[in-house]
């Protein structure tokens, strides 16, 4: 049953990129600086492709407990592939009981990071998405952006 939720993108965050992680525990944030997938462009007939992208801010709040395995590859960039908001895990009790609080979230996300794949677990308070308004184009290299 627990395992059934890996194969889920409630987040709506498959293929987005993230720019930057920032872990901060005197405010008890985890926050992901990323490019969101909003679209997708088709070129040559379908035989390739490139996103439309908005900078986000994906951040979770009042964190009591995060495991970040996070890899850095040279000339690779780390991005989404699922996410689950978990509404009953062993995990979640143990720090609902512990904690004394039955507001807490379990929140689990599946990092591609080219040869490796990375699973976080966060117990936090909330979480929210932010994004800009702005779309650009996410080019294949990844590191030229221009307005559409």
């Amino acid at each position: 049953m627990e395992a059934d939720y890996k194969n889920n993108d409630d987040l709506q965050l498959y293929d987005s990129v993230i720019e930057k992680l920032t872990i901060d525990h005197k405010s008890k944030t985890v926050q992901f600086h990323i490019l969101k997938v909003v679209g997708r462009i088709d070129r040559n007939e379908g035989q390739n492709f490139t996103y439309r992208v908005k900078v986000g801010l994906l951040e979770f709040q009042g964190v009591v407990y995060a495991n970040i395995p996070y890899v850095m590859e040279w000339n690779e960039w780390s991005e989404f592939y699922r996410s689950a908001i978990v509404s009953s895990s062993k995990l979640l009790e143990a720090f609902q009981q512990r904690i004394k609080d039955d507001e807490l979230k379990h929140i689990y996300i599946g990092i591609d990071n080219d040869n490796e794949y990375n699973e976080l677990d966060i117990i936090c308070k909330d979480y929210s998405i932010l994004l800009k308004p702005q779309e650009y184009i996410l080019h294949d290299d990844f590191d030229w952006l221009y307005e559409d």
